[in-house]
């Protein structure tokens, strides 16, 4: 027997089954400071299933940015002085949407069914990154879509949390610049201590090395201490721009020790510098969790700096210990390629899933001590890297008849000996000129030439001299790549030059004009009404102008012939 609740209708919780939002990617990822990055996309979808129907007004959503400072001043803690807890938000980024349906103030039914609603806003390049994992301070983002029912029904709320991340650009001097503190003690020791790169990828490892030689005879190396510190200052400022309040944390994060023996550490030549002495290369892991530590950043009054402190015990000759400290400044920055959770944890993914479906542009740059031993590009195969031939050109019908189209035989040109002029004036004086004997020689093979129809097959190899095949490729195995369909063109009629009178008089083609536009014959183009209408020109004798064709030599057997061109 169904249950009867009076106020399902005025909470409407019966009346849907998912009211949720869904984001295209859950942070938004900004590269370089604020004066560097540029605006990135914000896009989603509000979604809503409705089982029932449902009385609204309408279906709204706001992205909001909120700024938290909370601390206690240490120098009164005191229960009698309540004013020195400090505990403001401020709002920093608020985004109201249009209303996806409906009005505010009118109501409306919402049939039964699934909705879906768009949206998009691009945040500006300046929008401050999220701050999760500290006590003191806070910037978080956070999107809520509600559907309004009026003054008499509860209304109904989705929320989604938006993480801003600020990553460095490719190019930072922070990736490229190895950290390291060298000095020497006098009559003690000879240090160096090394981090490959300043900045480290959140959760990564810092991969340090350390050369110790001793000056002192009798000098032992005892235990070596490092600590990750993280630095983190807060301030409050005024409308003029100063500091109010000010509160300095500083924790450790995490603590390594290492201990130093004769047998593994010691080599009586330290690689090229023809010094002895210890060496050490110990990887530090740091923490996967932004609750133990967050990244470097410096804005909205907030200001997080990292480093490493060293310390190492000398065993002096007569007995007593001698400590050499030594820091080193470290940027923490999180990268777009490790996601997190909802609770700050770095999720756990298998090697080289995550790189799989990223784009090369949103990729955090990989440290160099990993790559090494990669592949150079000069050890890679050419195979399949050749740029292939031109083909694209081989469908246009003045493919063959085109000197930018042709890919000539250089090599074989090279080794041939050049036409003698008696030969190329024969060859030029034997040009047909006749119409439909043009069209024929065009869609046949001419052997003496080399020179070959696109349709055509050859049944002899081409002469060395003016083949047009390409010298990396068998000419034989070109003949299915040349079957390609020629329009069919009168191209006699098209080498026929009219007189300078006749060409005044033909009316010019408009580069408006597609190309796709029929191209028309001689005495088409010779009758075609004037150009200006309204201006008569006197007639005149045409004379005729010898036509210059190009050189095609006749069919083997065949007599030359000469056509000239009619008088007009």
């Amino acid at each position: 027997m169904p249950s009867f609740n009076p106020f399902s209708s005025v909470t409407g919780r019966n009346s849907y089954s998912l009211f949720d939002i869904r984001l295209d990617d859950d942070f938004i990822v900004f590269r370089g400071n604020d004066h560097e990055s540029s605006g990135q996309l914000l896009k989603g979808v509000v979604v809503l299933c409705l089982s029932t129907l449902l009385r609204i007004e309408d279906v709204r959503l706001r992205l909001t940015g909120t700024l938290r400072l909370t601390w206690t001043d240490p120098r009164s803690s005191t229960s009698a002085v309540s004013s020195q807890k400090v505990d403001k938000s401020t709002t920093i980024l608020d985004h109201r949407w249009a209303p996806f349906v409906g009005v505010h103030g009118k109501s409306m039914t919402l049939p039964a069914g699934n909705y879906e609603y768009p949206f998009e806003f691009t945040l500006p390049g300046d929008t401050a990154e999220s701050v999760e994992g500290i006590p003191e301070a806070s910037i978080t983002y956070r999107l809520k879509a509600t559907v309004g029912r009026g003054k008499l029904a509860y209304d109904l709320h989705a929320y989604k949390h938006l993480r801003v991340i600020r990553t460095l650009e490719p190019g930072a001097l922070e990736l490229l610049h190895a950290m390291s503190v060298e000095n020497i003690w006098p009559n003690k020791v000879d240090y160096s201590i090394v981090i490959p790169h300043k900045a480290v990828v959140f959760g990564g490892t810092i991969n340090m090395e350390m050369r110790f030689t001793p000056l002192l005879k009798g000098l032992e190396l005892g235990e070596i201490t490092a600590k990750f510190i993280e630095l983190r200052d807060c301030w409050i400022q005024g409308s003029t721009g100063l500091s109010l309040r000010e509160h300095h944390t500083e924790r450790e994060v995490s603590h390594w020790k290492f201990v130093v023996n004769h047998e593994d550490h010691w080599h009586d030549m330290i690689d090229d510098t023809g010094q002895e002495g210890w060496t050490l290369k110990k990887p530090l892991k740091l923490p996967k969790r932004l609750r133990q530590c967050i990244q470097d950043l410096n804005h909205h009054g907030i200001k997080v700096r990292h480093k490493i402190k060293l310390t190492v015990a000398l065993k002096n000759p007569d007995g007593h210990i001698s400590e050499l400290r030594a820091t080193l400044p470290v940027s923490i920055f999180i990268s777009p390629n490790v996601p997190f959770d909802e609770q700050g944890n770095l999720m756990r993914q298998s090697p080289g899933s995550t790189l799989a479906g990223q784009d090369a542009a949103t990729m955090a740059p990989p440290g160099y001590g990993d790559h090494v031993l990669d592949q150079l590009y000069e050890d890679v195969e050419p195979v399949g890297l050749q740029t292939p031939g031109v083909q694209s050109g081989v469908s246009s019908p003045f493919y063959a008849h085109s000197r930018a189209g042709s890919t000539e035989n250089l090599a074989g040109m090279a080794n041939s000996s050049p036409i003698a002029p008696a030969a190329l004036s024969s060859r030029l004086a034997d040009v047909s000129l006749d119409s439909p004997r043009r069209n024929s020689s065009y869609t046949s093979m001419h052997s003496g030439s080399g020179r070959m129809s696109p349709n055509a097959v050859r049944s002899e190899p081409p002469s060395c001299s003016l083949t047009r095949s390409n010298s990396r490729e068998d000419p034989f195995r070109r003949n299915s790549a040349d079957q390609v369909e020629a329009d069919e063109v009168d191209f006699a009629d098209l080498n026929r030059v009219p007189s300078y009178a006749t060409a005044v008089r033909t009316p010019a083609r408009l580069r408006t004009q597609t190309s796709n536009f029929a191209v028309p014959d001689y005495q088409t183009a010779l009758h075609a009404p004037r150009t200006p209408p309204g201006t008569e020109m006197a007639p005149e004798q045409l004379t005729t102008i010898p036509e210059v064709t190009p050189s095609v030599p006749p069919e083997p057997g065949e007599q030359p012939e000469r056509v000239l061109s009619p008088r007009t």
